[in-house]
């Protein structure tokens, strides 16, 4: 099996066992005129005597060989060794007449396609001739069919019509013959490469090079590919012959073209992630011409420069190969691509995977790719630049606009829907600051209950205990003690408790110490019309004497006031003092929902508040839940507030940066929400606040100036079109320098429309990662295995012939 890599070696000597052989009944050679030949004879009489004629056109392992008519020797030499493998086979005359009347008929009878068919034919008894030939001629030209035989006549626009048909299974055919197509090539290729290598080293140790006969042994292909390639072999052969055959140069045109279609139109990613029907037409159309069409034309039309020759098949090869490049090299130069591989370097698969989870949120906002980008790399994206350049624009403004106009009504109901999930809106949110004051009181009192009963006992046991009379004797001496005294005796709602126990008893001292403190903390109050700061004074010294002298006393008094002490300071101090003791004193709904959900907590708080928001909803859960619900409704409604120019696009990004905008807010948030009694939103929330910050990273347009330049004149000059405009400009004229400058303008705006569209579409993490994959290596590799396999076939057709 004859190796395409062998037409780029010398032919060999012809000499030793035969390397040529007359043409078989199904080939031919395309002339140039337009017919073609199977066979072109020459008579030459031989030493003996006898005439014989010999082909001067043979098939040869690169194809077809002619020798020039009086090349006698090559032409003998040609015969003589054929004849030496496979006998007698030229036909001997005993004149030149009788040699050239059997050359015309055998003309008349097709040549080599004769329908004998058989150089061995020739040893038949020729026909009598109908007149002698002239003269002495010792040459006679014989073209096989020397015009095709007439058929009907045939319309450009029929042969156009019925060639384009025809290259569409054709090209289904190659497509799936691909994989042997592919292996004949890699085979046929390292063949070559080593035999070259060898003989290189073989010349250089001064051996002989690779005998013909080991050349050819090595290029039969080895196992089960010798199956293959005969079965491609013949199912071209049968393609030849039910197909229908191009008659004009724009029918030739019209079934490579389609003939490229199966593999070249397969879609790309890009076309596959388009989200309209309209842009993916758009873009498909776009990938038809430059996968297609272009490869379609050069490799036809290189084809047709080599038409006839042994090279016509590895021209069209590289004509397609030629197409294909010049697209990708547009492609990889292409400047909004280009930009977005520079913009998104050094992106992960993980941010990658984050963006994308982003742009897929289940919150309901719209996030562009940039916008997502920016918040998966913590705000290292130079996407940004990018996409404030693109807003700033005329073009891309246009298209970027409607899509963030959507956003504030994307941002409410997804807002308004985390709030429901806290709690319903409350129909009157007024009253909830006094309910949640109330749940806080019935919290601290029970806190002081719970420490009482925790201490009774030991109370108990002290009450009856009496203090010896001269220990007595200092607490019964103090007027304000006496006083006290005086008002628990006569009480008529307490004096029943202690009317059985004398007045140095533990339960007395206990009963009026405790009125002698909170009448002192009374008098200490400013507020109070009864303000006495000497008389608090005393009070509260005196209380603290009195229990002195009853601790001394009795050990089981000394044991609950320091345990009542200890539990006051760990349980009831902080929440009197903490947010449970800031709602109790509060009066109103914003003063209430401050106190458990400050704009600026305190470093370490959200514990506490948590706490406290528990404390509060085992009292009133529906009051609780709804005055969180209200302080971060009051919040987003401060942070709707319009801009000078009326847009509320920031909206969302302005109650982030409330609720979570530093690590304690986000903690304080995080941790009220998980103390809910129904906690789903503390579920929610967090993806909700992503998609927030990230609508945060959106930069205002026309900002950094200097960005802007640069990516403006990157995107309007990073074209083909703009690059030759450079150039041709240089040499002077207004006319140039206008038209250049149109066409950078033309560039800029595409760019900048694509852009846009790329960034604002819902996929546009995937079509961005799809545009960073598409580096010049890729595209490249990708027009490599596109020609290979729209016409790594035409290296296999008959040599000369296509």
């Amino acid at each position: 099996m004859a190796n395409i890599f062998d037409q780029f070696d010398e032919p060999a000597p012809l000499q030793g066992p035969p390397l040529l052989r007359p043409f078989k009944v199904d080939e031919k050679r395309p002339n140039a005129d337009g017919s073609y030949s199977t066979e072109i004879s020459t008579t030459w009489q031989q030493p003996d005597g006898q005439w014989v004629n010999i082909p001067s056109l043979w098939m040869g392992p690169q194809g077809p060989k002619q020798f020039e008519a009086g090349d006698e020797d090559g032409i003998n030499t040609a015969a003589n060794n054929f004849e030496q493998i496979n006998g007698p086979t030229f036909q001997r005359f005993p004149d030149l007449a009788s040699a050239e009347q059997a050359a015309k008929l055998r003309s008349s009878e097709g040549g080599a396609a004769a329908p004998a068919g058989n150089v061995f034919d020739q040893f038949d008894e020729p026909a009598t001739p109908a007149s002698s030939a002239p003269g002495n001629n010792l040459e006679s030209l014989m073209r096989g069919t020397e015009q095709a035989p007439p058929g009907p006549e045939i319309s450009t626009a029929k042969d156009v019509g019925l060639s384009a048909l025809s290259g569409i299974p054709r090209g289904l055919a190659e497509t799936a013959m691909f994989p042997v197509t592919l292996s004949r090539m890699v085979e046929g290729g390292g063949n070559w490469l080593y035999n070259k290598a060898e003989n290189g080293v073989r010349y250089a140790i001064g051996a002989e090079p690779l005998s013909d006969e080991e050349l050819a042994r090595r290029e039969q292909p080895m196992g089960i590919n010798g199956y293959l390639y005969d079965a491609q072999d013949a199912a071209r052969g049968e393609m030849d012959k039910v197909l229908h055959k191009p008659q004009t140069t724009p029918g030739k045109f019209a079934g490579t073209i389609t003939e490229f279609a199966a593999p070249g139109g397969l879609p790309s990613k890009g076309v596959r992630l388009a989200e309209t029907g309209m842009g993916a037409l758009r873009k498909y159309g776009s990938e038809l011409v430059g996968n297609v069409v272009a490869p379609a034309v050069a490799s036809e039309g290189a084809g047709q420069l080599a038409e006839g020759t042994p090279y016509e098949g590895l021209m069209r090869f590289l004509g397609a190969a030629f197409g294909n490049a010049g697209v990708a090299a547009t492609r990889s130069y292409n400047a909004p691509g280009a930009a977005v591989r520079r913009a998104t370097e050094g992106t992960t698969d993980a941010e990658w995977a984050a963006a994308k989870a982003l742009q897929d949120n289940n919150t309901g906002i719209a996030l562009s790719g940039p916008e997502a980008h920016a918040q998966a790399r913590d705000g290292a994206s130079k996407l940004l630049d990018l996409q404030r350049v693109v807003e700033g624009s005329t073009t891309g403004g246009n298209k970027t606009g409607p899509f963030y106009a959507q956003r504030p009504a994307q941002v409410d109901a997804a807002v308004g829907r985390q709030l429901d999930e806290i709690a319903p809106q409350s129909p009157d949110p007024y009253a909830l600051g006094p309910r949640a004051a109330e749940a806080a009181g019935k919290v601290i009192d029970k806190t002081r209950q719970n420490i009482n009963a925790q201490t009774r006992p030991l109370y108990d046991a002290a009450q009856p205990q009496q203090i010896p009379t001269a220990e007595f004797a200092p607490i019964a001496g103090d007027p304000r003690f006496v006083a006290g005294l005086k008002r628990l005796r006569e009480n008529k709602e307490l004096a029943p408790d202690y009317a059985n126990m004398p007045d140095n008893s533990v339960g007395v001292v206990d009963a009026v110490t405790k009125d002698m403190a909170a009448r002192g903390e009374a008098l200490s109050t400013v507020a109070n019309p009864l303000y006495g700061p000497e008389l608090a004074g005393k009070s509260t010294a005196g209380a603290a004497n009195a229990r002195n002298i009853a601790t001394q006393e009795s050990r089981e008094y000394a044991q609950a006031l320091a345990e009542q002490e200890a539990l006051r300071r760990t349980q009831l101090n902080p929440l009197e003092q903490g947010p449970v003791g800031s709602v109790a004193k509060a009066t109103d709904t914003r003063t209430a929902s401050e106190a458990i959900l400050p704009r600026d907590p305190l470093a370490g708080a959200a514990p506490s508040n948590a706490d406290a928001v528990k404390r509060l909803a085992a009292e009133d859960p529906e009051t609780t839940a709804a005055l969180v619900r209200q302080n971060l409704a009051d919040r987003y409604s401060a942070a709707q507030t319009e801009t000078q120019s009326g847009s509320r696009e920031t909206a969302g990004a302005k109650f982030h940066k409330s609720v979570a905008g530093n690590d304690e807010r986000s903690a304080l948030l995080d941790a009220v929400l998980r103390a809910l009694p129904n906690n789903q939103a503390s579920v929610t929330m967090p993806e909700l606040l992503d998609v927030l910050q990230a609508t945060m990273r959106r930069q205002g347009p026309g900002s950094a100036t200097e960005p802007n330049r640069m990516i403006t004149s990157e995107l309007s000059a990073a074209s083909p079109a703009a690059a030759v405009f450079d150039i041709v400009k240089s040499v002077g004229g207004s006319i140039i320098n206008k038209a250049g400058d149109a066409t950078k303008r033309a560039a800029l705006r595409d760019g900048l429309g694509t852009l846009a569209d790329m960034f604002i579409a819902p996929n546009s993490i995937d079509l961005i990662r799809n545009a960073r994959n598409n580096s010049g290596g890729r595209i490249a590799g990708t027009a490599a295995a596109r020609t290979a396999a729209e016409a790594g076939g035409t290296l296999f057709d008959p040599q000369g012939a296509r």
